[in-house]
């Protein structure tokens, strides 16, 4: 199922993703991952809209994913960028089928090996290169088997707060701040974590269409609980789209 990912030549910001999950990895699980009734319900979410068969978790973290996944009926592979998340994710699931990659670069799978790629907890914004961004959405329509799903979530674009003065540090989440230092670029800084900083795109629905403009279709949702779409107010996004 494996072959060598396809690798343009490495961006300046390659490997920011990887260093800064590598420092926070020791306390993703207590201080940032899901708690188990979010996981729960998006295991069911995907159950309802995907065919069970082989799926790739891109950014699958510390695999708080593969567990469910695979009771619910599917086949599970993850791939993360960051050593010490794998590292973490293998001592919790020691069979489980786990690759160290940067996405933004290749996906090291065969084409057409999925029915579902799923890329959640806001993966996709810690890409900030959009070439990379839309090297990753081609990639995925690569790996995917026809009529497979491509589920992407992602901070709505409003959930940032509104930019009062420039170059201000501004409350994104509790233990969490953010500034603008570029078009459609945040500095996250975790208040928490020694104000260690990390680097995040804040993708908007026009470059959500581009992304997706090769698949078939594609449906917006506010979440994993249901409801309409708002495009001027929400906290999240949860893109299904089909091949």
């Amino acid at each position: 199922m494996h072959e060598e990912p396809r690798l343009p030549a490495p961006e300046k910001n390659a490997g920011e993703a990887a260093a800064f999950y590598d420092r926070v990895a020791w306390a993703y699980d207590r201080h940032f991952a899901y708690p188990r009734r979010i996981t729960e319900l998006q295991t069911a979410w995907l159950l309802r809209l995907c065919r069970r068969g082989p799926l790739l978790d891109l950014g699958c973290g510390t695999g708080r994913m593969l567990e469910p996944l695979a009771e619910a009926g599917f086949t599970p592979f993850g791939l993360d960028c960051s050593k010490k998340m794998l590292a973490r994710a293998r001592q919790a699931h020691p069979e489980a089928d786990l690759v160290r990659a940067e996405a933004g670069r290749g996906i090291p799978f065969a084409s057409a090996a999925f029915e579902t790629v799923i890329c959640l907890h806001a993966v996709l914004i810690h890409i900030t290169d959009p070439e990379e961004r839309r090297g990753l959405a081609l990639e995925v329509q690569r790996v995917l088997r026809p009529g497979g799903v491509f589920v992407l979530e992602l901070p709505h674009p409003r959930s940032f707060p509104p930019l009062t003065t420039p170059d201000a540090w501004r409350v994104f989440r509790p233990g969490i701040l953010c500034r603008q230092v570029g078009p459609n670029l945040e500095e996250l800084r975790l208040t928490e974590m020694g104000d260690l900083t990390s680097r995040v795109a804040v993708i908007d629905v026009p470059e959500l269409k581009t992304l997706l403009a090769g698949f078939a279709k594609a449906h917006l949702h506010p979440g994993f609980s249901g409801g309409l779409f708002d495009p001027e107010k929400g906290v999240a996004m949860v893109v299904c789209a089909y091949k």
